[in-house]
């Protein structure tokens, strides 16, 4: 599988997808919250919306890989199945049971992979063991907890240039979603000789308190980055990540843009996205109000840091720079105020470019859609009753692979 994400808009080649499962059982009201759910979706109708989505993507030609299938093949390795489960019970409080569940006497290796996006109870490890193992402190009942976050497969990593990008992610809830991909990403045959940025295992300084998560990364072209400082990504790993970038010369410049700390603005890709070169959708609340700026470029004397520099132009400015020419701003919901706050709550601004002036977008967001439409703008419109419950769009469940050049 060969890497290479230039931009959020050439046409879309190859491209990585988790399909809701039964993870998704284990909400219930007294818990979704702890969760980052604020519903609980019907799980039946969630899977008939995503296959419908990805039937969508294959019918466009693009070539779709779900996460659980590349787990399933590197499992079957015994040293790497020991390594993942190691990891995932330690995170969870409970090392106690790694050796159970990586032997593979009980659950074979479908049932531990889902396992690791469902999670255990204690129950279940009793009714299968006949040991009592208590969770961990600030457990009511799972052993492992289940990460329901897990379709918006953009969180956990991002394609930048040829290179992955592990992301950290700020909710503790979300942290295995990451380790699961990084194993794919440093295991699986088709990763394995895959450059790896940011965020490897071998890379401990770049844990946490350094949290990013791929929404807030945008790639503007391959010299240009931009990344939302936002509630799940800190400004100061954005500076190291720009770093990162430019010591092995993905890219020459990284902006990083503010956003609010609320749930409905939770990444940057949830207020802006890229349609074409020099064609973008905003959410004008926050794109019109950001408070500054910053840019960063390599540090001539040392080649390990990046350097912050005066940024004067605004961000419409900084666009029509990057992208050498006019900028036309589409505005959800076509400008409106009132049905912009609406459509937001739907993602509306998280339309997933698939090529030149061709996105895919909830269905429900009908206003902004026929703002796209009237810029030329080709729109896939899918069926988003339960997809829209965890507060993501179509950019948030894909996390794009691999992108061609050249017009649609």
């Amino acid at each position: 599988m060969r890497l290479q994400i230039d931009s959020e808009y050439d046409r879309l080649e190859a491209v990585l997808v988790h399909r809701p499962g039964s993870e998704i059982l284990r909400l219930t009201h007294q818990n979704m919250r702890a969760f980052l759910f604020e519903d609980i979706p019907y799980l039946r109708r969630m899977q008939d919306e995503h296959d419908a989505f990805v039937a969508t993507m294959r019918a466009e030609g693009i070539q779709v890989v779900y996460a659980e299938d590349l787990l399933l093949d590197i499992v079957q390795d015994e040293s790497v199945r020991a390594s993942l489960v190691r990891a995932v019970v330690q995170q969870a409080g409970v090392p106690a049971i790694g050796e159970e569940l990586a032997s593979l006497r009980h659950w074979g290796p479908k049932e531990l992979v889902e396992l690791l996006y469902a999670g255990l109870t204690a129950e279940e490890f009793y009714h299968v063991h006949g040991r009592r193992v208590p969770p961990a402190r600030g457990r009511a009942e799972f052993l492992i907890d289940p990460i329901p976050n897990a379709y918006f497969a953009r969180d956990a990593a991002v394609v930048v240039r040829d290179a992955a990008v592990l992301c950290k992610m700020h909710y503790p809830q979300r942290v295995r979603e990451t380790t699961l991909i990084a194993a794919i990403f440093e295991h699986h045959p088709e990763f394995r000789d895959a450059a790896i940025a940011y965020g490897g295992t071998s890379e401990p300084t770049e844990d946490r308190p350094y949290t990013i998560e791929g929404g807030d990364v945008i790639i503007l072209s391959p010299e240009a980055v931009l990344v939302g400082d936002s509630e799940r990504t800190r400004s100061a790993t954005i500076e190291l990540l720009a770093a990162k970038c430019f010591k092995f010369g993905r890219v020459q410049r990284v902006y990083e843009l503010p956003i609010p700390t609320e749930r409905s603005f939770m990444h940057l890709d949830t207020v802006f996205n890229i349609l074409d070169r020099g064609m973008v959708l905003w959410h004008a609340e926050v794109m019109e109000n950001l408070p500054y700026v910053h840019r960063y470029e390599p540090d001539p004397s040392f080649a390990t840091r990046a350097m912050r520099v005066p940024e004067p132009r605004g961000i419409r400015e900084i666009l029509a720079d990057e992208f050498g020419g006019e900028l036309t701003v589409v505005e959800t919901a076509g400008g409106s105020r009132h049905f912009a706050a609406r459509e937001q709550r739907s993602d509306g601004a998280n339309a997933f470019s698939i090529a030149p002036r061709t996105a895919v977008c909830f269905e429900r967001n009908e206003l902004t859609i026929r703002a796209l439409e009237q810029q030329g703008i080709r729109c896939i419109a899918i069926k988003d009753s339960e997809l829209v419950r965890g507060l993501g769009g179509p950019r948030c469940m894909t996390m794009p692979l691999r992108r061609g050049g050249g017009e649609s």
